[in-house]
């Protein structure tokens, strides 16, 4: 419910006019904070608007309250802020990037006022220690095994040699 007043209110600040080159559209998306716990907030947001292969209009944002949304987790612009002409079909292709934890998503422009995203994640951190130490155990452990297996080796070729004289 809360969320749904939210999307109502970004959605009419959006449209209220503004002087701008083109036509109004807003573009609205929420960010879940990544798995690991590292909050959304403070986020780059890049949308990159296009028609058909071209790409015609890059704009940025901030997620948070810092940003154009004013509201935690949550980013906007107007895709009216481009120079181009914005029209119903163009393609927002949307990055968010915050250190190494990035996220992407995407959203075809309607006749609506404003659209939004579907609802993404921020990736957590690309290095998992645990995996790394684990993988690290295993191989000193086979560096173990192999050193016994060629001081075996050396002793029994020791006690071999001794035994033909």
């Amino acid at each position: 419910m809360k969320r749904g007043i939210l999307l109502f209110i970004l959605m009419i600040l959006m449209v209220l006019p503004v002087v701008s080159a083109s036509l109004q559209h807003g573009i609205l998306g929420y960010v879940q904070s990544a798995e690991d716990g590292t909050s959304s907030n403070g986020a780059v947001v890049t949308f990159n608007v296009f028609r058909g292969t071209e790409n015609y209009c890059n704009l940025n944002d901030i997620i948070g309250k810092n940003g154009n949304s004013k509201k935690s987790n949550w980013y906007a612009q107007d895709i009216g802020n481009c120079e181009t002409n914005w029209q119903p079909g163009d393609i927002v292709q949307i990055n968010i990037a915050k250190g190494s934890r990035n996220a992407s998503t995407s959203v075809t422009l309607t006749e609506n006022g404003s659209d939004q995203a579907p609802d993404i994640r921020l990736s957590s951190s690309g290095i998992n220690y645990f995996v790394i130490i684990i993988v690290v155990l295993v191989i000193i452990l086979l560096i173990i095994l192999i050193i016994c297996f060629l001081k075996r080796k050396q002793k029994f070729k020791n006690e071999k040699g001794l035994k033909e004289k």
